[in-house]
């Protein structure tokens, strides 16, 4: 099934990031200082270099916040269990936190209702980074993502998502593409498309967004779908929005950062961009350039009351996204 049906809708998201200022010219014109090429090695070890930041810092959420529903170990679980399919060393301990993610979610509290159902979002990217086989654990947190669907097919966001520092609808609409993309790759839930119908014609309607994330997810859905018109024009789109630098900012046009460039490199790779590109290589340069002496990546709040400082959770998220990123990019780069 196609989640983006009509070319008219990638002509007004091209049109809109234009619009927006998305594409600097003057900036991209200025010619870079030359700089030694960028080896796989180098893009390995920053990763590597993530990854006791990424565990030391999910484990104390775990441990002191005891909090599945905040929106915080679906990626740490995703970034973790990625570097460990693709060689890196992580703890051993990796299967014990997987358990609890997964878990945990389908506790349900004195009322009846599942924890899970309080953060769909990190549900569905549980069940994205995990991408196991057929698991009755797997299908019943699937079974959580139908819940609460709207009659315009969207989901409300979850937590503390709606006080994110971009408009309230585009939060609903990443929520819901976040769900559809879970939904999409689960093979297992038969009443699910009647729901992923629904909320592909929310999807569609919607207007453009002005977060790297919304187009992100456009990419994703396209490429998971086999709609290759709307991939390579939401590709294009999210080409233009690439900085100077070689980065993206969480929000577009924004100062970049790890969480908008993570997020940014992951899906032009999903959706076919050669690791070999220079979009690729210029934002692995970024990542790599960026990081800090403990393995982390400093990130503004995304929430509109913490934006102009830098936030532990963003900067988790934005870590755990740079690793995710970068992973992806080493697939098929040879040095």
């Amino acid at each position: 099934m196609n989640i983006v049906t009509h070319g008219v809708a990638i002509k007004r998201a091209v049109a809109e990031a234009l619009t927006l200022g998305i594409v600097i010219l003057a900036a991209r014109s200025v010619a870079a200082s030359p700089q030694s090429e960028l080896t796989t090695e180098q893009v390995r070890q920053s990763v590597q270099s993530s990854i006791p930041f990424i565990q030391e810092r999910g484990v104390w959420w775990i441990d002191e916040k005891k909090c599945v529903s905040c929106h915080r170990i679906s990626t740490m679980v995703w970034s973790l269990n990625t570097a460990r399919r693709n060689g890196f060393e992580v703890s051993d301990r990796l299967d014990e936190w997987i358990n609890w993610a997964t878990e945990s979610p389908l506790k349900k509290d004195a009322d009846g209702k599942a924890a899970g159902l309080l953060n769909k979002e990190g549900v569905a990217q549980l069940l994205i980074g995990l991408n196991r086989d057929a698991n009755t654990v797997d299908s019943e947190l699937a079974d959580l993502l139908l819940d609460g669907q709207q009659p315009d097919g969207s989901w409300k966001p979850c937590g503390q998502l709606p006080g994110q520092k971009r408009p309230l609808s585009e939060t609903a609409g990443v929520s819901t593409m976040w769900l559809t993309l879970a939904l999409v790759n689960d093979g297992r839930t038969e009443q699910a498309s009647p729901a992923v119908k629904l909320a592909t014609c929310f999807i569609t309607e919607s207007p453009a967004g002005k977060s790297t994330e919304w187009y992100a997810l456009q990419v994703l859905l396209a490429a998971q779908t086999g709609d290759s018109a709307s991939r390579d024009g939401y590709v294009d789109a999210l080409r233009a929005q690439q900085q100077a630098d070689g980065g993206w900012g969480w929000l577009v046009g924004e100062e970049s950062d790890a969480l908008g460039t993570g997020m940014a490199l992951y899906a032009l790779i999903r959706a076919g961009v050669n690791s070999e590109d220079p979009a690729i290589e210029r934002a692995q340069r970024f990542l790599v350039s960026t990081q800090h002496d403990d393995g982390s990546w400093a990130v503004r709040g995304t929430k509109a009351g913490k934006k102009e400082h830098v936030e532990e959770t963003a900067s988790y998220w934005g870590t755990t996204w740079a690793a995710l990123g970068l992973m992806a990019s080493l697939s098929g780069k040879q040095d």
